[in-house]
């Protein structure tokens, strides 16, 4: 059996230099997006004023600086473990997010789909708007607006009331199903069109050739879509929820921070939440928070090369190799 012999390091090198000055104009663009997480994400990570990640090894005290806080292991950690309220928002972390991915994550394709499919640009263009419109609304005016809306005396109950029907305290109620409802619902209104731009453009590189060869041969919109649109975009749906699966304990702080109260709590606590609680209210325990955060992002590290290699196993390209 012969072996193939990788070629020398500088050979590799060299190859590697003139195929990025090749494309020197995409990494020019690409140089931004590099320079904000080198600066916002991974240098804080390893700041030595604010100790980082390494805050999590660490004894905090408001009143000394980093340098001179004791270490304490993994004693974080063995709290973290311990404490009941941490795997109850692990569960519902864990709950929501798969939810996204089951009920909130197929919505932007079937979207992008259908507005392919319609035939007059302009219609194309006001349904495009309408749909990535709610996307620039914060959470906090979404979930205003739902209060008046969804309370006891808001317009929903009051219709309630009006056809002789029992009101329902959607926005304060500890059901389970309730609340994730409410939650998946919102987040779809608010995202699907946004979302689906990225569909949408790599359904524009479809080449309009295999559409007009597979109408020739008698296919009607149902076979144009299921064998030319979704397999040519089901690359990039497949890196997507890659990447959508690296983030599965990210449940949405913004939504469920404006969402739970002293009620739905136990349905709608996640750890954004919980760090958020434990590092800037009551015993204000940065370290706890450090280490939370820490062991959150190792978990979602993972998630993320597991569901790459899921990928690969699937015969899918995957997000790398």
């Amino acid at each position: 059996m012969t072996t193939v012999s990788k070629p020398p390091a500088g050979k590799r090198i060299s190859k590697l230099l003139r195929e990025m000055y090749k494309y020197r104009y995409i990494y020019l663009i690409f140089t931004p997006v590099v320079v904000y997480y080198l600066l916002f994400a991974y240098a804080p990570m390893f700041n030595p004023a604010t100790g980082g990640i390494l805050m999590a090894f660490k004894q905090f005290r408001l009143n000394t600086t980093f340098s001179h806080m004791d270490w304490v292991g993994l004693k974080w950690f063995n709290m973290m473990w311990s404490k009941p309220d941490f795997w109850l928002a692990m569960r519902n972390t864990f709950i929501i997010s798969v939810g996204r991915l089951v009920l909130e994550f197929p919505m932007p394709i079937i979207l992008a789909i259908i507005l392919n499919e319609v035939r007059r640009d302009k219609s194309k263009r006001v349904f495009q708007t309408i749909f990535t419109f709610p996307n620039f609304l914060s959470w906090v005016i979404v979930i205003s607006v739902l209060r008046d809306i969804l309370q006891l005396n808001g317009l929903i109950n009051t219709t309630l009331t009006q056809l002789g029907l029992t009101p329902f305290n959607f926005l304060a109620n500890k059901s389970m199903v309730a609340n994730l409802l409410l939650v998946f619902i919102t987040n779809i209104w608010k995202d699907v069109g946004w979302s689906a731009i990225i569909y949408l453009a790599a359904i524009s590189g479809i080449d309009p050739q295999l559409y007009e060869a597979a109408i020739v041969d008698g296919a009607n919109r149902w076979h144009c879509t299921a064998y030319i649109t979704w397999p040519s975009i089901k690359p990039t749906a497949i890196v997507l929820l890659i990447l959508s699966c690296g983030n599965i304990m990210n449940a949405g702080f913004d939504q469920i921070f404006n969402l739970k109260n002293g009620i739905n709590k136990e349905t709608l606590e996640i750890l954004d939440t919980y760090i958020y609680t434990y590092g800037f209210l009551g015993t204000m325990n940065q370290a706890f928070s450090v280490a939370t955060g820490l062991f959150k992002s190792v978990f979602n590290f993972t998630l993320l090369i597991l569901a790459n290699q899921f990928a690969h196993w699937l015969g899918s390209e995957g997000l790398f190799s």
